[in-house]
């Protein structure tokens, strides 16, 4: 660089040195700057605070805090806080503090949590790219794929209809059968799927799902929904959440869509079908068994106020969705 500069420069000598002078004062700047971050800004009996540690305790501090932290009046203010919290911890050491059976205890709490999250970001980093790797491979939807079933389909897309309906989600067929009895004896669909219903954010809206569409739900669902007449109720559907009793509540028709307008979410629904079929292919591999009448005897947690307003559901609803 300082030679090309030389070369193709066409001044004279003297600011031709001053040059390169200024390029050889700016690299033995930058090398002193690395050393001075090793360097001491404060010492605190036998341990020092670096320019390094307070640059990197800077960089880690919330964004809010960044424009400050770059003033000299933050910087002083920031390195005084770290001087405060160092004189605190010498003087805990010096203490006996961190020999307490609570302060030991705690730290192998932490320590155990900690290996407990590592453990789960290495399955769930493993998990997301193989996922990923799988679909690159294997459970891409082509634009062929996504073509043919548009037109396969073409009726749904032409004329969709659109229902919200309401249901009752309990574990086991007999309890689903006192809930029909209920319904069919005139009282209110609503109250019962609060009192009853373990999907707890439907319940919380006395049942109601929707407005959905086909492919939305799992088959069992829909093959019981579609074909109710509004405000019929239907008898006990079993899927594999459960076992359900179902209000239609309402339909209606939107407009038709095209094939590119059904294209984004048409590839995401044969994506996720891909994956199902995969799923289940490898189960049946691993000779999976399940024993789903163990769950209840887990305690049932109580509903946040997040939930009991509609929010996230915190478990399977009848909604049929694959995160990749």
């Amino acid at each position: 660089m300082v030679t090309t500069i030389v070369k193709e420069t066409k001044m004279g000598s003297f600011q031709t040195k001053a040059i390169v002078c200024l390029l050889f004062c700016a690299v033995i700047a930058g090398v002193c700057g690395c050393e001075d971050k090793g360097k001491a800004v404060a010492t605190i009996g036998g341990n020092k605070i670096t320019l390094k540690k307070v640059e990197e305790r800077i960089m880690e501090a919330p964004p809010a805090y960044q424009n400050y932290l770059g003033t000299q009046a933050g910087r002083k203010q920031f390195l005084d806080l770290l001087v405060r919290e160092q004189v605190v911890i010498e003087d805990a050491k010096k203490s006996g503090v961190n020999k307490l059976e609570e302060y030991k205890k705690m730290i192998s709490d932490y320590k155990k949590d900690q290996a407990k999250k590592f453990k789960e970001y290495q399955d769930s980093l493993m998990m997301e790219l193989y996922v990923r790797q799988l679909h690159d491979k294997e459970l891409g939807a082509t634009e062929q794929d996504v073509e043919k079933y548009y037109t396969d389909h073409k009726d749904e897309f032409l004329h969709p209809m659109e229902i919200t309906a309401k249901h009752i989600l309990v574990p086991t067929r007999a309890l689903a059968e006192k809930a029909l009895a209920r319904v069919k004896s005139g009282e209110d669909f609503s109250k019962i799927a609060k009192e009853v219903s373990t999907d707890p954010i439907s319940a919380a809206r006395g049942g109601e799902i929707g407005p959905f569409r086909r492919g939305d739900l799992v088959p069992e669902f829909e093959k019981a929904v579609f074909p109710l007449k509004i405000g019929e109720v239907s008898d006990i559907v079993e899927t594999q959440f459960g076992f359900h009793v179902i209000k239609k509540v309402s339909q209606k028709a939107p407009p038709p869509r095209t094939l590119e307008e059904s294209k984004p979410e048409l590839k995401k629904y044969l994506e996720k079908m891909k994956f199902d079929a995969w799923l289940e292919k490898a189960k049946a591999a691993l000779n999976v068994k399940v024993d789903y009448s163990m769950l209840s005897q887990l305690p049932v947690p109580a509903m946040s106020q997040a939930q009991q307003l509609g929010g996230a559901p915190i478990g399977p609803g009848p909604r049929r969705t694959i995160k990749k």
